[in-house]
């Protein structure tokens, strides 16, 4: 048969069975053992991490069941409807002018505060930001950075918890309030602030929800853009309306998006802040004033 006649000789393939086997050389077995430990390092670094996400998520995801939030479809006006802002709690348009504005945004979520505190009495609010994945508690510690490596419920995790900068009151009272958040690589926490980098991005997310035990805020934003640490984004308070208003003017022209809205100096406002991959120390900061609300 074909396959018989065409079989490999004995003589050679016992030749090969001779052949000498090639001797690895002590330096090639050295890196050898050095690549397979950093593949084991690796997989145990990527499962940590993994593992973090999912406590994170979990911790996070149970505490949504202290909050009812909107049916955002059904909640938004259709396109062109006039809504006016005091159905906001808002009676003026951003430009000081009275009367309606064609606005899109859902309605105030419902946020059971007072047993979240029996949980951690460290709450002061929660955030919220219709169509992201913003939707978390709000903490305060005594300084600012137990919260940054620890959850809401008390557990050291990287994802962090967003929390409120520890000179600013509790109670959202300053001028500028800031909200401090990680940027995790999944998306959580306050990753998608980095998106308001795209004009369409804030088109489709022009606000966002503060609630806290005493009031509800709709957080209309009006600037988002890349600073620094030494920056004096960071300024709370202000000695004069002129000062603050000219501060104002200097965020607003930083950002990286265009929209008519303008806070005025008797505006407070609120700043939602995360790392920026721009360079070392970067931040990625975002604005919007404070318009109370209806609870």
């Amino acid at each position: 048969m074909w396959c018989i006649l065409h079989r490999p000789r004995r003589r050679r393939r016992d030749r090969g069975r001779r052949m000498k086997r090639r001797k690895w050389k002590k330096s090639e077995v050295i890196i050898a053992i050095l690549l397979d430990l950093l593949g084991v390092v690796a997989i145990v670094a990527l499962s940590s991490i993994l593992l973090e996400y999912m406590g994170g998520s979990t911790v996070y995801n149970d505490l949504e069941k202290y909050v009812i939030l909107p049916d955002e479809q059904a909640d938004l006006p259709v396109e062109g409807e006039s809504v006016d802002y005091a159905q906001a709690g808002q009676d003026e348009k951003s430009d000081g002018a009275s009367g309606p504005k064609v606005v899109h945004y859902g309605r105030c979520p419902q946020v059971d505060l007072a047993s979240l505190r029996v949980l951690n009495n460290d709450v002061v609010g929660w955030i919220y930001g219709p169509g992201t994945k913003i939707n978390y508690p709000i903490v305060q510690g005594e300084d600012n950075s137990f919260y940054l490596t620890h959850m809401f419920d008390g557990k050291e995790n990287k994802c962090g918890s967003i929390f409120m900068d520890s000179l600013n009151n509790a109670d959202f009272s300053n001028t500028n309030s800031i909200l401090h958040g990680h940027h995790m690589k999944n998306g959580s926490m306050f990753a998608s602030l980095a998106q308001y980098e795209s004009q369409e991005y804030y088109d489709s997310h022009p606000v966002l929800w503060l609630v806290t035990s005493e009031k509800s805020y709709l957080v209309e934003v009006f600037t988002g853009f890349v600073t620094d640490t030494d920056s004096d984004v960071w300024q709370i308070e202000f000695a004069a309306k002129e000062d603050y208003k000219s501060w104002l003017d200097s965020m607003k022209k930083n950002s990286m998006f265009a929209c008519d809205v303008m806070p005025g100096a008797e505006d407070q406002i609120l700043t939602l802040a995360t790392c920026s991959y721009k360079y070392d120390d970067a931040r990625f900061v975002v604005m919007g004033i404070l318009r109370e609300a209806d609870q």
